[in-house]
């Protein structure tokens, strides 16, 4: 079935289709024993719990609006939504199911319309002569219709876990970072409640499930719930919750597979080495840290996490020995992604261990391999065709690890080069915008290398580094309230050590202009590598 298609006819070839009835066939022993023969008795058995469940008839659409929302997201924006890791679902399970559910259908076409918006510009495209808020109205419809199935239907779990991520999206599209995070919030929770009832994983993730059901929500939805847990919340100011999907020990200790045999499940291990400690480190943050060196909970738990990382790459690393000449191009580029959160994270733990900015120095090597793989996914045309593929992007978080090249890598050309992979990155991660992370980047390097005596806009020798009193450790963003349709403006204050490591911190704020590449509110920045620094700063 293509998806260049257009949905209409899909939908109408679909409602006029009629069921073929086949009758008994001599070679099929079904008949022996009673059953009416459907003339797929011979051949090979297949396993059922990889087979999909049969659709019932498709509903009518009665709205016009809906057939060109829908044919926007099965061309445009599923393929976005899917990213890398997630395609099962958006553009497998999503479609087969709105086919049949009109819960599914109207959401979808919700978000078609959101997204249209989005990339476009305009709020109410004249082709289609959409009323206001027409994908309020689709929302509203697809929540009575989750309601009516739940009334009638004592296992409508699967529907209400991807009626929940579709809701997700549609509440990021709209930049509601709260809705969003309590969307994720009941997600897991309804997820959770499901794994009581039917046990939670026992095997590593991706292996030996016992039904179809079991399957989709262990290896399609909860994934998706586990990285929205992992960069949603964070928009919404929330806490993620533990959400692992390997299984866990008596203690609680994470279980991974001691041989990965699959790239996804590699990246599936490492995901949930990450939710881990982020639980864990969101509670060391929670307060003021009255010392600018990192505190010794923090050094204890990187130190476990670089156990587990140089674990997890020796699996990995016999991964790639055993399968990568068999990899298409795609698998390829997930294992380039894999490196890439693998670096993220990485950086992220020693952002907790730096008693100095200088001793960024010492990583150039990554800095030069995280550049090569996120400047071979963004030059990818296949997964960004156009403009409209980088309005959005849910996948993996690339924001995150640009920090460490775009700000704390000095190396004057490779930090060049790290401003401009996020000018070319998605224009929206989530809530956040990456022309505001190229906006405050780009200023901390001005202030670094004009501090060093440097006139604006010259590019420093490559070996050029700035001293450690020069440098900018930590920045802290406040909105303003700006009247509606003017470009926000930000209070962005940065902070030094004048006195070295060991001295005391200094403040500078300046207000900045960030404009937004959509309409609706993005989330303020915050500087993702934690703040762990004193804040008796001097008029602060």
């Amino acid at each position: 079935m293509s998806l260049q298609q257009p949905v209409s006819k899909l939908w109408k070839r679909t409602r006029e289709s009629k069921p073929k009835v086949r009758t008994g066939c001599k070679t099929c022993k079904c008949t022996k024993a009673g059953r009416i023969c459907e003339g797929y008795g011979s051949g090979a058995p297949k396993s059922t719990s990889h087979l999909a469940r049969p659709l019932a008839p498709a509903p009518a659409i009665d709205d016009p609006i809906e057939p060109p929302a829908l044919e926007f997201f099965f061309i445009k924006t599923a393929p976005q939504l899917a990213g890398f890791f997630g395609s099962a679902f958006f553009q497998h399970s999503v479609l087969q199911q709105s086919l049949a559910e009109p819960a599914i259908r109207q959401a979808i076409a919700a978000i078609g319309i959101l997204h249209e918006q989005t990339a476009t510009g305009r709020q109410s495209p004249s082709p289609s002569k959409r009323p206001p808020n027409v994908h309020i109205k689709l929302y509203n419809r697809s929540i009575r219709a989750v309601l009516d199935k739940v009334a009638v239907s004592p296992n409508a779990t699967p529907l209400l876990a991807m009626t929940n991520v579709l809701f997700t999206c549609l509440e990021i599209f709209q930049g509601n970072a709260k809705a969003a995070a309590d969307h994720i919030t009941a997600g897991i929770k309804l997820l959770q409640a499901w794994r009581e009832k039917n046990g939670g994983p026992t095997m590593p993730w991706g292996r030996k499930y016992t039904s179809f059901e079991v399957q989709f929500m262990e290896t399609e939805v909860a994934p998706l719930l586990s990285l929205f847990n992992t960069n949603a919340v964070e928009c919404a100011g929330g806490h993620r919750s533990k959400f692992l999907l390997n299984p866990v020990d008596e203690h609680g200790a994470l279980l991974l597979a001691t041989r990965f045999e699959t790239v996804n499940e590699a990246r599936i291990g490492l995901i949930d080495m990450i939710t881990d400690v982020t639980c864990v480190c969101s509670g060391l943050d929670d307060g003021l840290i009255h010392r600018p060196l990192a505190d010794i909970d923090a050094v204890v738990i990187s130190q476990s996490v670089q156990q587990n990382l140089e674990r997890w790459q020796r699996n990995v690393d016999d991964l790639i020995r055993r399968q990568k000449c068999t990899w298409d191009a795609k698998e390829q580029q997930i294992a380039d992604v894999i490196s890439i959160i693998r670096l993220a994270t990485m950086f992220g733990v020693r952002a907790y261990e730096a008693q100095s900015e200088c001793e960024w120095d010492n990583h150039r090597p990554e800095y030069e391999d995280l550049i090569c793989f996120a400047d071979a996914i963004f030059s990818d045309r296949v997964r960004f065709p156009d403009e409209i593929s980088r309005t959005l992007s849910l996948d993996f978080g690339l924001i995150f690890p640009l920090h460490a090249v775009a700000w704390k890598c000095r190396w004057p050309s490779l930090r060049r080069q790290g401003l401009d992979l996020l000018c070319r990155s998605s224009r929206r991660e989530w809530l956040f915008e990456a022309q505001h992370y190229h906006a405050i980047f780009s200023r901390i390097m001005e202030i670094e290398e004009a501090s060093c005596g440097l006139p604006p806009g010259v590019q420093p020798q490559d070996d050029w580094l700035p001293a450690e009193h020069a440098r900018i450790c930590d920045f802290l963003v406040e909105g303003k309230p700006n009247p509606a349709g003017e470009i926000a403006v930000y209070e962005v204050t940065f902070f030094s050590r004048p006195q070295g490591s060991s001295g005391p911190l200094r403040s500078v704020t300046e207000q900045m202009r960030l404009g937004s590449s959509q309409t609706v509110q993005a989330a303020v920045p915050t500087n993702m590598f934690g703040r762990r620094l004193e804040r008796e700063v001097e008029g602060h």
